[in-house]
């Protein structure tokens, strides 16, 4: 179990990384950008396990409750 939040946590950091490489222009995307908008015309069914995947991110995101006495 912790070998998979370890490499959750790297996931995300490369995450972070890559977003913030693209928003300072440091790596170039313009290209499958363009890519991207020819398969938005096309939309699929919707993906269950990315859907799924995006329900426990949000649940492992989500403040611990605090034990009320």
């Amino acid at each position: 179990m912790q070998v998979a939040h370890s490499e959750i946590s790297l996931l995300r950091e490369y995450r972070t990384r890559l977003i913030a490489d693209v928003v300072t222009g440091k790596l170039d995307v313009r290209e499958a950008a363009l890519r991207l908008q020819d398969e938005a015309e096309e939309p699929g069914p919707p993906d269950a396990l990315t859907d799924a995947a995006d329900a426990a991110t949000d649940d492992l995101d989500a403040a611990p409750e605090e034990a009320g006495g």
